[in-house]
């Protein structure tokens, strides 16, 4: 079971005498989780949206002998219904939680580079998509994304995204929205498709940013990233609000998952 894997591995941190917020247990379904990618060790941020950001957790300096492949930063995190934090360095296989908001313990190990993450309304489940990393001047590779349920423990393959097809330049960024699968290139101008019978459409050909992080918001909005201190809300990648302003270098941005979100 889960919860055997999680005692087995849990691991206390005292962090230089800051109190670590009892995040799972206490954010509420309106707090944003940011990741700062750059950032090392890695950490894991948290806003209302109308406050300043405060750091909930922060990653060890160097890798815990429990999961000793594991890249010590932080760059994309999703949330599940019941609140609860999943996060990757985005370099390796590491899939990574906090249990009861404390204590940093690796969940799952994919043979690959974890790209990005995504939940639904599904418990224990988490997505994730994988592209490798090119080597010795390749062309970049397809994609992956799976679904991985923790109480399994072995993902499954939901969608193949070939490169081919939209252009190249996709590098795992997704989301999850009302039970479609949402993909994003990496560039100057984002290209959004929606996988649809399996195949991508570009449904956004006017976004004017680079998207790094891309979440779906209890309001059917898309809230993203782009590098920068800003969270952006939007309905359509053209007209867009500020959600949230600071200044870190953020890449990616997470909501708590509806409970009623569709699965793909």
């Amino acid at each position: 079971m889960l919860s055997r894997v999680f005692v087995r591995h849990a691991k206390a941190f005292s962090i230089c005498g800051l109190a670590l917020a009892a995040f799972a247990g206490s954010a509420r379904s309106e707090d944003f989780y940011l990741a700062e990618g750059g950032a090392f060790p890695g950490w894991l941020l948290q806003s209302a949206g109308t406050t300043a950001e405060r750091i909930v957790h922060f990653r060890a300096s160097r890798p815990d002998p429990a999961y000793p492949r594991a890249v010590m930063k932080l760059a994309q995190v999703a949330v599940g219904p019941d609140g609860k934090a999943y996060y990757v360095s985005g370099l390796d296989g590491s899939l990574m939680h906090l249990l009861d908001g404390r204590h940093e313990i690796q969940v799952f190990e994919f043979p690959g580079q974890i790209r990005d993450l995504a939940c639904t309304g599904e418990e224990h489940t988490v997505y994730f998509s994988a592209v490798p990393t090119p080597q010795n001047g390749e062309p970049l590779a397809d994609g992956r994304i799976y679904r991985l349920d923790l109480w399994e423990g072995r993902p499954t393959e939901i969608a193949v995204i070939n490169q081919a097809e939209i252009g190249g330049n996709w590098w795992g960024t997704f989301a999850i929205h009302s039970g479609s699968i949402h993909i994003v290139t990496f560039e100057d101008r984002s290209r959004i498709f929606q996988l649809a019978g399996g195949r991508p459409v570009q449904v956004f050909a006017d976004n004017g940013s680079r998207i790094q992080g891309l979440t779906v918001g209890a309001d059917g909005s898309f809230y993203f990233t782009t590098g920068s201190g800003k969270v952006y809300r939007t309905d359509d990648f053209v007209r867009l609000e500020t959600a949230i302003y600071t200044e870190r270098s953020l890449t990616d941005v997470a909501l708590r998952a509806a409970a009623d979100a569709l699965r793909p």
